[in-house]
């Protein structure tokens, strides 16, 4: 079940949070066996920065590989 959080509800990262964040992201990948492209972690950046949502990086990801 997804939970739909409006952008005005999000919690945004910036600066040192921000950078906690991502390198727990990028090592929870790593540790699970997968090595995140500069493109994912760019899309795992925007989404905690607040400039994209959760949905809308799935739908990125889905039109990435829709032809593949």
């Amino acid at each position: 079940m997804t939970t739909h959080i409006s952008a005005a509800q999000r919690k945004t990262l910036s600066g040192a949070e921000l950078q906690r964040w991502m390198a727990l992201a990028e090592k929870s990948q790593q540790l699970a066996g997968h090595f995140p492209d500069a493109e994912a972690l760019g899309r795992t950046e925007a989404i905690l920065r607040g400039e994209l949502s959760y949905a809308e990086a799935l739908e990125q990801i889905a039109a990435k590989y829709a032809n593949g």
